[in-house]
């Protein structure tokens, strides 16, 4: 007796198979209402987050939006568990909410406001922070902050000043905070040959190592830098700060204004840098090496190498995806040969139908890491996508702590 087969009684199908029953409807044996059929004489039971599994269906059939990984019920990425029976989607500002932690999945700075506490609310930007046409709650000078980035964005001139306790926003030096704490002022310092000048913010912001044509640019971003020789150098020199050591994470794209992001992001048609360079310099021919140049050209993301689609006019991108030969450099190969974006390695998403990248020898092996990924300082090796993304990759951030150009050392 076997599921499919055909029975006159429940307690015949019963004797050859657990948590089965005769279908009245069809005379058929099958599997109890919310157990899941896993071959032809097993019903598994349904699961709860956190609890045993062998394949999807048995999460799904009491928790949405679940999958089973390594053998336990977990939540589909960009959801959250909310005890054992929820996994929660993002929820941006203005929309109701069910934890803080469901808000943050959308801007790291918002909260639950809650209408009944601890049991529902809505998202919110903290008192003090701007709320953005673009769904980001963005830290006000004085305020609570992350990175750098968000109080530039926030207010030009600002960075994020570490403190013991608190990191906030504050003026950078050679700016003023003014009154009402809404802008950085310019005020007058010691420039070269003791000339006096004024760090205006109407400039464009540049960065160490990028193109420029006045010194006012790089001083915009940092005032101990100049142009010079048509690219932002630093006044006094040093090792650990210079165009070739910029301190930002490796294989990560640098925003004419200071800011790191994914090479990910790199030339998908949105823009990610708050200065938009990661996709104004997709130049045809002279794409920036954190993305994919097709062969008439044209500047992708790496992303979508090997994603079964022709994203290139002319299917470049998938030329080497052919199972049989040696994957694109810029894709990822299975043990058995297939070829997929380089992002699936070690992502806790099995692609590979073989599960060779998601392995643990090759996802937790430390200092082995190969050089298309990255070392997570909990010994976890990631793929290099995850570097400054925005989201906690590695379960320790440390993949978020070096996604600012560093600032040059005052002469």
């Amino acid at each position: 007796m076997i599921l499919g087969s055909s029975c006159k009684s429940s307690f015949v199908c019963l004797l050859f198979i657990s948590n089965s029953f005769c279908d009245s409807d069809d005379g058929i044996c099958r599997c109890r209402p919310y157990y899941v059929q896993y071959n032809d004489s097993t019903c598994l039971p349904p699961s709860l987050l956190g609890f045993g599994c062998a394949v999807d269906a048995q999460c799904r059939v009491k928790v949405k939006n679940t999958h089973c990984v390594s053998g336990l019920c977990n939540c589909l990425s960009n959801f959250i568990p909310l005890r054992r029976d929820k996994c929660l989607p993002v929820a941006k500002v203005g929309e109701y909410c069910l934890s803080h932690e469901q808000c943050r999945l959308s801007d790291k700075y918002t909260y639950c406001d809650w209408i009944l506490p601890n049991i529902y609310g809505k998202c919110r930007c903290p008192m003090g922070y701007l709320y953005r046409d673009d769904e980001r709650c963005l830290p006000h000078l004085g305020n609570k902050c992350k990175s750098s980035d968000d109080c530039e964005a926030a207010t030009p001139g600002a960075y994020c000043k570490k403190h013991k306790k608190v990191n906030s926003c504050n003026c950078r030096e050679g700016l003023k905070s003014s009154k009402n704490k809404l802008r950085c002022e310019p005020k007058s310092i010691q420039g070269l040959e003791g000339e006096r000048f004024f760090i205006r913010f109407s400039v464009e912001v540049v960065s160490i190592g990028k193109m420029c044509v006045r010194n006012s640019q790089c001083q915009a971003r940092d005032p101990y830098s100049t142009c010079i020789n048509g690219s932002c150098q630093c006044l006094s020199k040093t090792s650990y700060c210079n165009p070739k050591n910029t301190s930002c994470h490796k294989d990560t794209f640098q925003c004419r204004n200071g800011q790191c992001i994914s090479w990910f992001f790199v030339c998908d048609s949105q823009k990610n840098c708050v200065d938009g360079s990661d996709e104004n310099e997709c130049i045809r021919y002279k794409c920036p090496l954190e993305a994919f140049q097709c062969n008439d050209g044209t500047c992708l993301s790496r992303s979508v190498v090997c994603n079964g689609k022709w994203e290139c006019p002319d299917g470049s991108d998938e030329a080497r995806c052919y199972k049989g030969i040696s994957c694109d450099k810029h894709s990822f190969q299975c043990a058995n040969g297939q070829c997929f974006p380089q992002y699936v390695l070690c992502n806790a998403v099995t692609d590979c139908s073989d599960g060779s990248d998601e392995f643990e020898a090759i996802c937790a092996r430390g200092e082995k890491c190969s050089s298309n990924e990255y070392l997570c300082n909990n010994g976890q090796c990631r793929s290099t996508a995850i570097l400054c993304s925005g989201l906690d990759g590695c379960g320790d951030n440390s993949d978020e702590e070096k996604c600012e150009v560093c600032y040059c050392e005052k002469p």
